[in-house]
């Protein structure tokens, strides 16, 4: 069985808690992080031993495996929430779409045939903010708006409503810490974005994906890459926030499928 900090383990492991009960993730959360840097740092190195020529930070991902210690924790989360570690089940999978056919989301966590959570997880790094900002975050507005148009239009059927999150890790750089000026759009643009950096827009379009409830849950860290410190420019949109939700998903799903036997 997966480890956790359960209600009835806390005393066992000793792990920090606050008082709702929620387990405090923050070391745990810093851990990954370093995993991270970690496996991209080796997976480059490995890249140039086989003499294989990447671009840029091509290198680093490639070998994939770079987000395994974050999709652990949040494996982790549901454990810690009370969900039985035997009857999960973690993979990446296709979800039906209405626009597209289905697009693949990197962690759907089914109970039997039933679909408990779908998150994604993504990064960027770098010094050149410009160059995936806009990608990635077209990529997560049409992830959510397609499955919310497959519900919608009866393509996805469930009788409990899906359960979205994304998280984003960003690299903690001056790059992205640095504000920049408009860009003289067409039109002006919302003042809400007006003299900020790369990192603060991301949380702004974060925090209002799941304001207009496209997400139920996102979680965007900014990382340092030399000590793996984590740290949020907005706590609606940290680690901690995450896995409350993620807990409260946890408790409407159990209460909802009470045929399922939990006591296994």
């Amino acid at each position: 069985m997966l480890g956790g900090c359960t209600a009835s383990m806390i005393r066992l492991v000793g792990c920090r808690t606050m008082s709702s009960g929620l387990p405090n993730y923050d070391d745990r959360v810093r851990a990954a992080v370093v995993e991270y840097w970690n496996v991209r740092r080796a997976q480059a190195e490995r890249s140039r031993d086989l003499g294989v020529v990447n671009t840029g930070l091509r290198s680093e991902v490639t070998g994939g495996q770079h987000m395994n210690a974050l999709e652990l924790l949040l494996v982790q989360v549901l454990v810690d929430a009370g969900m039985p570690a035997k009857m999960l089940q973690v993979k990446k999978r296709p979800v039906p779409g209405y626009f597209r056919r289905d697009k693949s989301w990197d962690v759907v966590v089914t109970v039997g045939d039933r679909v408990l959570a779908i998150i994604e997880l993504k990064s960027i790094v770098g010094s050149n903010p410009g160059q995936n900002f806009n990608n990635r975050t077209d990529e997560a507005l049409g992830q959510a708006m397609d499955v919310w148009k497959a519900v919608e239009r009866g393509i996805i059927v469930s009788p409990l409503r899906p359960w979205l999150g994304y998280l984003m890790l960003i690299e903690d750089n001056d790059a992205w810490n640095r504000r920049s000026a408009s860009r003289r759009p067409v039109w002006p643009s919302d003042p809400a974005f007006v003299d900020t950096s790369a990192a603060e827009r991301a949380a702004i379009f974060f925090d209002r994906m799941v304001r207009e409830r496209l997400l139920d849950a996102a979680c965007v860290a900014l990382a340092r890459r030399t000590d793996g410190n984590v740290r949020y420019t907005q706590e609606t949109l940290s680690f901690q926030a995450f896995a409350a939700a993620m807990f409260g998903r946890c408790l409407q799903f159990k209460v909802t499928n009470p045929d399922l036997d939990w006591d296994t």
